[in-house]
């Protein structure tokens, strides 16, 4: 599996919690916490493609219609 393909294997993981973390977590104040605690590992594991990572986990966070920080 190559590094990118790995990487997209967590992203779907954690894009399949974001649902349950917006409803569980209604105050941003509360659901940033609780998603950097999914978010963080993967962008420390992402190397040379942490830009990419962020890049994605930021288009998905704005699909799913986090709060602002």
């Amino acid at each position: 599996m190559t590094p990118r393909a790995h990487l997209q294997k967590a992203l779907n993981l954690i894009e399949g919690h974001l649902p349950r973390l917006l409803d569980e977590y209604p105050d941003p104040a509360d659901f940033w916490p609780a998603f950097a605690g999914e978010a963080d590992s993967l962008l420390e594991e992402a190397g040379q493609e942490h830009e990419w990572v962020a890049d994605k986990l930021e288009s998905m966070l704005t699909f799913h219609g986090a709060p602002a920080p």
